[in-house]
C-alpha cells in the first residue's frame, strides 16, 4: 500500500504529464488528468487541494 504523499506525488506528476502533452496526446493527456482526479478524490481532495498537500 502506497503512503497518501506517495500518492499526491502522483498526482501533481499527472497533471505535470497532461499539460506537456495535451497538444500533441489530448487523448493520453485527458487520461492522465482523469487519474489524477480520481486519485485525488481517494483522499478527499481536488486536484488543487492534493498539490498543496505535498509535503
Amino acid at each position: 500500500m502506497r503512503h497518501a504523499q506517495d500518492d499526491l506525488l502522483i498526482v501533481e506528476a499527472l497533471i505535470q504529464l497532461s499539460r506537456e502533452i495535451e497538444e500533441f496526446e489530448p487523448d493520453r493527456a485527458d487520461r492522465a488528468w482523469e487519474l489524477a482526479i480520481e486519485i485525488a478524490a481517494q483522499h478527499g481532495l481536488s486536484l488543487e487541494d492534493a498539490v498543496l498537500q505535498i509535503e
